[in-house]
């Protein structure tokens, strides 16, 4: 029998949760249930809890990928997280949750006492994701198969379909062993029964030397029998980059995102992928702005598109990160801040404090809060963030 961390969340339970065992999996359907409705209406408090966690479990990682921010920033933190902040979140999230993920901001295969930490996902009746480099999945481990078990999906982030293309990028990988260790769980994912079988996603980020690859890519993920490859654009969030990026070859990244649509259309791979750039002409870098005089009007300040957005937020009302000491962040956006932190405060406080209350109530208006302003989500490309920059 699970009991609340906290008799008191009781008290505000709406009547849907209090008629139904805590951490059921009546429960937690129910809780997923008002959780989509409050998303729905946009509603600044919430009544459900995430249905979805992400713990940083771990921001180690075994590779020096040149794009990655731990590679670019030497003083990143190499961190695990806090075991209390770990205990708190099984105790006081699990029993409303679907589906936890390990780390996306290290290698989630190198978080200490996996065994435990699987085993908890059992007790709770949570599933697992995993965003892996793949170079250590299928190896001899004493959790391998409680972890097969535990698996609901697994995303491989591969960056090139060669060798040479691959290696320069995910630097310390072996683009072999990695296409041996994929190959290999998609053999094991097959023998499983059909209704336990771990759906096999992947991640591809678009880049110069990696947009002509992708075609070939779709060609290797249909051998594998993946479910969707999501593509995405490389972020130029560090001067280094700005090289690789495909805004800078519009026509260029036009043609090659064209092409992999006929591949994975002739193929019926499912992918995710930007839109084309409508304004192919090769764009400069933006000059620095002359001083402004005395005289000069302000320039107009071009028009937002606002309102609901091609994909609809879910971060806001169903998921949440929680950092290595306790930081609860809504989203996985480079630069978001914490909206609170663990080791201070409940879950239940900062999930409907006044910060999460604001970002819900602005995100789908013309003034999205914070990093809002410029997301993914709301803005597919470049040209939809227009001034605010979507870096990339």
């Amino acid at each position: 029998m699970i009991a609340p961390a906290d008799p008191r969340v009781l008290e505000s339970w709406p009547p849907e949760l209090a008629a139904l065992p805590f951490g059921s999996p009546e429960f937690k359907a129910a809780n997923a249930r008002l959780a989509q409705e409050d998303q729905d209406r946009c509603a600044p408090f919430a009544r459900a809890m995430p249905t979805w966690i992400n713990l940083t479990s771990t921001t180690v990682c075994n590779l020096r990928c040149f794009m990655c921010n731990q590679f670019l920033d030497p003083d990143s933190p190499r961190e695990m997280m806090d075991e209390a902040v770990y205990d708190k979140v099984v105790r006081e999230l699990y029993p409303y949750a679907r589906t936890m993920q390990l780390s996306a901001f290290g290698e989630p295969l190198m978080t200490p006492k996996m065994d435990q930490k699987l085993a908890d996902l059992e007790r709770y009746g949570v599933k697992l994701e995993m965003v892996s480099n793949g170079t250590l999945m299928m190896k001899e481990s004493r959790f391998r198969e409680q972890m097969l078990r535990c698996l609901e999906l697994v995303t491989f982030s591969m960056d090139g379909a060669t060798r040479a293309t691959y290696n320069s990028v995910r630097t310390g990988a072996e683009f072999d062993e990695v296409v041996h260790n994929i190959s290999r769980f998609a053999e094991r994912r097959l023998e499983m029964p059909a209704a336990q079988r771990p759906k096999m996603n992947f991640n591809y980020i678009l880049m110069r030397r990696t947009v002509a690859e992708a075609p070939k890519f779709v060609e290797m993920v249909h051998r594998w029998g993946g479910d969707q490859i999501v593509f995405n654009h490389l972020v130029t969030f560090h001067p280094s980059l700005k090289g690789e990026s495909l805004n800078y070859c519009r026509a260029y990244a036009n043609e090659w995102q064209d092409r992999t649509r006929e591949v994975a259309k002739a193929l019926g791979v499912a992918i995710s992928i930007p839109p084309n750039f409508a304004d192919v002409a090769p764009k400069a870098d933006v000059p620095a702005a002359p001083a402004a005089s005395a005289a000069a009007a302000p320039a107009a300040k071009p028009a937002r598109p606002c309102g609901p957005p091609p994909i609809q937020c879910w971060f806001l009302w169903q998921r949440v990160y929680i950092a290595p000491f306790g930081d609860v962040v809504p989203c996985c956006l480079a630069g978001m801040p914490s909206f609170g932190n663990l080791a201070k405060e409940s879950f239940a406080a900062i999930w409907n404090g006044k910060t999460y209350q604001d970002y819900r109530r602005h995100v789908f208006t013309e003034r999205p809060l914070g990093k809002c302003k410029t997301c993914y989500l709301i803005y597919p490309n470049a040209e939809l963030a227009g001034a605010e920059g979507f870096e990339y």
